[in-house]
């Protein structure tokens, strides 16, 4: 899949800590979890935003994924790619799934509008987000919010064409080491 290989290439130059692709479910997710609270990096509180990054993106391809995996149990999971890669002063920390081409509109405008509020403004449209009725936030909306403000830096996306029907899209956000 182009997306899938264009994340791929894009975070292979450098120190790439953790790589997966397959499906997001709680038994990958516990193993994701384990190695990010407790060995990327000697900064408790960096590890700290990284589980916490990590549970909202990888939730996110869990039900939102256009691709899905149902375990032996019949339990039904999203499936995508994390990558987290570390660099002299922050890590970068890419997710990537596919989705239907009727919700990229939707998404683009989401990560937009987040990169564009302020700091109290993303804390207010959280707010805001969650006093909608069930159904009305939108795939992803929260998460992302939360993912902007627990890295405190923007996120970069990119909606990959893949066919007519779908779209590969890649979330990605900075880590500073401080």
């Amino acid at each position: 899949m182009h997306g899938k290989k264009e994340l791929l290439e894009k975070m292979t130059t450098g120190n790439v800590n953790i790589t997966y692709t397959g499906p997001f479910d709680a038994q990958v997710l516990s193993v994701l979890a384990k190695s990010i609270e407790y060995s990327l990096s000697e900064n408790p509180r960096v590890n700290k935003k990284m589980f916490k990054i990590l549970l909202e993106l990888a939730q996110n391809i869990s039900y939102y994924s256009a691709e899905q995996s149902i375990s032996k149990h019949g339990i039904k999971s999203g499936i995508g790619i994390l990558v987290i890669q570390e660099l002299n002063d922050h890590f970068i920390f890419a997710t990537g799934n596919l989705i239907e081409s009727s919700s990229a509109y939707k998404i683009n405008k989401k990560c937009e509008k987040i990169n564009s509020l302020s700091r109290e403004q993303l804390r207010a449209y959280k707010r805001s987000q969650r006093k909608l009725p069930p159904g009305k936030k939108g795939g992803g909306n929260i998460g992302l919010i939360q993912v902007a403000l627990t890295a405190e830096n923007t996120l970069n996306y990119k909606l990959v064409p893949v066919d007519e029907m779908s779209y590969f899209f890649i979330v990605s956000t900075k880590i500073d080491k401080e």
